[in-house]
Parts: structure tokens; sequence; C-alpha cells
């Protein structure tokens, strides 16, 4: 799964940079190789992490620690903080 949504941005976003909105619904769990897949993605600007439930932040706090980021990352719990924070991290792009 996480190599066909990681070939899906690749291909959407062609030769250009993107941001990107990762909503965190019904994940139970994230396993390295996934993480590693999503670590080497090179086609985006941002990523906010969207996720309403306490297992939503806590595979976000995982998702976020211990690994580098090829890009500024964050979480959030409100759509509308994560797409005013992606327009920000967009623009200084």
């Amino acid at each position: 799964m996480a190599k066909a949504a990681a070939s899906a941005i690749a291909r959407l976003a062609g030769a250009r940079k993107v941001p990107l909105l990762l909503v965190l619904s019904g994940v139970e769990a994230v396993t390295r190789s996934a993480r590693t897949i999503f670590s080497a993605a090179e086609t985006l600007t941002a990523v906010a992490v969207l996720g309403v439930t306490p297992v939503d932040r806590v595979i976000a706090n995982f998702r976020l620690g211990g690994m580098s980021e090829p890009c500024p990352t964050r979480y959030f719990s409100t759509e509308r903080e994560a797409l005013a924070w992606l327009k920000r991290k967009t623009k200084l792009a």
C-alpha cells in the first residue's frame, strides 16, 4: 500500500514538488518499510498529518519521531489548521 501511495503521489506531482495532506483514518499501524518508503519521498514540499483520535496522535507521533523527514512535516487535529500550514509552507518553498 505504501509503494502504491508513493507511486500515485509521484505520478500526480510529475516534475513538480507538491504539499500533501495525509489524513489518518482507520490506520492501526505503520510498518517500518512503509515509514522508509514515505521518508524517501522527493516530490513533497510539506506534509500535514491530520488525525482526530488518540490513536491517530500516537501513530503520528511515532511516524514523526525518530526518522528524519525529507520535508517539513507536522501533525494537526483540524483540517483548517493543516491546510493553512501547508499554504504557508508552499509559499516558502
